[in-house]
């Protein structure tokens, strides 16, 4: 599979929440058990599917019980099963958006406009995810991180977990910071002023403010 380049992390949201997160390096993460059991009407942060362990393509497949000695069917399963253990329910992420390289052409998608008036992109994504690290170090957090794979729920068969969401989603490619906490409840990590390195502007206004020039 060809490589598709992160060029730049951007942060969507309200102009108070970018505010605070780059004066104070605040990054509030929720669970994904939250996002699973937000209203569904909420199309932007709300899926169903979040944090479920495996994906199973059944279509087709005979569900039977046991009675006495005997097998009995008991119908016919449509699409795929959904197994969800519980063990992603303590996990809280922190979402950003990932310009990769493959979206040079069609730029941002403008569905991503709709999670708020402001967006700030971190000029220098490598110090900002060693700020990270250092603060989740320091807090003796356990942390992951990384680009979430969209994968179509129609054919794929297998694990899912934190990093890997249906295609449905893949307009906001996600990158991801997550950690594992002992509770149900949302995290707040802060690692200080990012005013070094971000830049803050309308998110409306965010296409016409991104220009690719050669390098020659």
């Amino acid at each position: 599979m060809p490589s598709d380049q992160v060029l730049a992390l951007f942060k969507f949201g309200k102009r108070d929440d970018i505010d605070k997160f780059v004066r104070d390096g605040h990054l509030f993460m929720n669970t994904l058990k939250h996002f699973r059991e937000r209203e569904a009407a909420d199309l932007l942060r709300s899926d169903k599917h979040e944090g479920i362990a495996h994906c199973v393509q059944a279509d087709g497949a005979i569900l039977r019980m046991q009675r006495g000695e005997e097998w009995v069917d008991i119908g016919t399963i449509r699409g795929q099963i959904h197994r969800s253990d519980g063990s992603e329910d303590t996990v809280n992420v922190f979402c950003m958006y990932a310009f990769r390289e493959s979206a040079i052409d069609a730029l941002v998608d403008p569905r991503n406009f709709e999670f708020g008036d402001t967006f700030v992109v971190l000029t220098d994504g490598d110090e900002f995810l060693h700020r990270v690290q250092a603060a989740a170090d320091r807090e003796s957090l356990k942390l992951r991180q990384g680009l979430v794979e969209y994968v179509d729920r129609s054919t794929y068969d297998g694990p899912m977990g934190v990093f890997r969401k249906f295609v449905d989603f893949s307009y906001q490619s996600e990158f991801r910071i997550a950690v594992v906490s002992a509770t149900q409840h949302p995290l707040s990590l802060k690692i200080g002023d990012l005013s070094d390195i971000s830049m803050v502007g309308n998110l409306a206004d965010l296409n016409q403010r991104i220009r690719i020039e050669s390098s020659h």
